[in-house]
């Protein structure tokens, strides 16, 4: 059959062509097109009438060409025509796919680093693909979440079996219960049932997630290193590094939380909780002796944590949280080691006043530009709905949506070009936590 090349402006489509095509799909075929060339040329009916390739003409539309190869099929009859519309689209949809042997391409392409989504694969998929995703090593498939302890993609799932499995076994070791926290019901919410008013539980008190904490340590910790935390908290990550293999040192201003935290990691005589204010790092940690940086520093009046005047979440207003913020960071990143990590979590608040969002993380991430420090990763790390469903309505009066996420944003000091060198190729071997180790 002859390819003949015809003005895009030319080409009619199907007024009745039941196959339709999203935005999302015309950008993955104007992709494909762009990468390997047009290389499956139009149908069409001899009379510039298209029989089979619509998503094709879309994407020559968006990628703005003049002429796009094709083939005529004058040799069918009007009802052949129509037919063939419907069965080149369904014929195709009813192929199925060897699992195995795609598992194999694509690792192959993976390995050479090749853009797997030009495949018409995406994240989603590799996740699906033997229950939470694959990878290779040492010539064989294991699941991302062995390898990596969660898949390494820029959006965290919390609310994925595996992560909430892991979770619950970080939960049954540390036993943190956030027992110091003076407001430890402030998440607890009074709804409406019938003619009464009932008191729902929510989450408590707000606690580090210990798988978080974990691939802060493995993913951008040194083995047998230092971390350390300058404005400390629940005894979580402390926990989780010193269970790790970690030093770990945690400046917190509360002293009823110090003490509960290092009776946590008594075991851990490598690690200690020291109580000053977090701006006073230095005084504790010599300069460039640390090799991962980790916070969760509060979230401005979002939950109080006490009544002393120092405490960053107590501060009469923004501007005054910010300046202790920056404060603590700008000495906490002259305590940590070139060519260095800092992972810190982050989550927007709103203004009690207008009801608008300060912009914490991107304050954030200004303080650690000044401070000389690149940002090298930003994480979205997607919570639990929880309580979130019955403030939901409450909040849409005022359409405001309901967070159910936070900011992960990691930094790096120094040169980037020796990432491979300083942090070698992460392999992890599982499991690490399990039944055993809880009893």
């Amino acid at each position: 059959m002859e390819v003949k090349n015809i003005k895009v402006s030319d080409l009619i489509p199907y007024v009745n062509n039941a196959r339709t095509h999203s935005a999302e799909q015309v950008s993955q075929i104007s992709a494909s097109i762009k990468e390997f060339g047009f290389n499956n040329p139009i149908l069409s009916d001899g009379n510039k009438g298209i029989i089979a390739g619509h998503g094709r003409l879309q994407a020559a539309v968006k990628l703005k060409l003049d002429t796009v190869p094709v083939i005529e099929l004058s040799h069918l009859s009007d009802i052949q025509k129509k037919a063939y519309i419907l069965a080149d689209n369904k014929l195709a949809m009813n192929a199925g796919w060897d699992e195995d042997l795609l598992k194999l391409e694509l690792d192959g392409l993976l390995e050479l680093d090749f853009d797997i989504e030009l495949t018409g694969f995406d994240d989603s998929f590799l996740l699906d693909c033997g229950d939470d995703g694959y990878g290779a090593n040492d010539e064989k498939h294991i699941l991302l979440k062995d390898r990596f302890v969660v898949p390494p993609f820029s959006v965290l799932d919390t609310r994925q079996g595996y992560w909430q499995e892991r979770k619950k076994a970080w939960k049954e070791l540390i036993k943190d219960k956030a027992e110091s926290r003076e407001n430890a019901v402030a998440f607890q919410q009074t709804i409406k049932r019938g003619n009464d008013l009932v008191v729902v539980d929510g989450n408590g008190v707000s606690l580090l997630d210990p798988v978080l904490a974990e691939i802060a340590v493995k993913w951008f910790g040194i083995t047998g290193g230092r971390s350390f935390d300058c404005f400390a908290g629940d005894s979580v990550f402390g926990y989780v590094a010193s269970y790790e293999g970690q030093s770990f040192t945690g400046i917190e201003l509360r002293n009823e939380q110090v003490e509960l935290n290092n009776r946590r990691i008594l075991e851990f005589s490598q690690s200690q909780y020291i109580c000053d204010d977090g701006q006073n790092v230095m005084a504790h940690i010599k300069k460039g002796s640390q090799d991962l940086l980790f916070s969760c520093p509060p979230y401005f009046d979002l939950e109080v944590y006490s009544d002393n005047d120092k405490d960053a979440s107590n501060q009469g207003t923004y501007e005054d949280f910010l300046l202790i913020l920056e404060k603590a960071f700008t000495n906490a990143i002259k305590c940590l080691k070139d060519n260095r990590f800092a992972f810190i979590v982050v989550g927007d608040v709103r203004n009690k006043k207008t009801g608008g969002y300060y912009g914490f993380p991107d304050d954030i991430k200004k303080i650690f530009k000044d401070a000389g420090m690149l940002l090298y990763n930003e994480m979205i790390l997607v919570e639990m709905i929880g309580t979130a469903m019955l403030r939901v309505g409450r909040y849409m009066r005022h359409r405001k949506l309901a967070k159910t996420h936070q900011n992960v944003l990691v930094f790096y000091k120094g040169d980037t070009k020796k990432i491979k060198e300083t942090f070698p190729e992460l392999v992890i071997e599982e499991p690490e936590i399990d039944s055993e180790d809880m009893e």
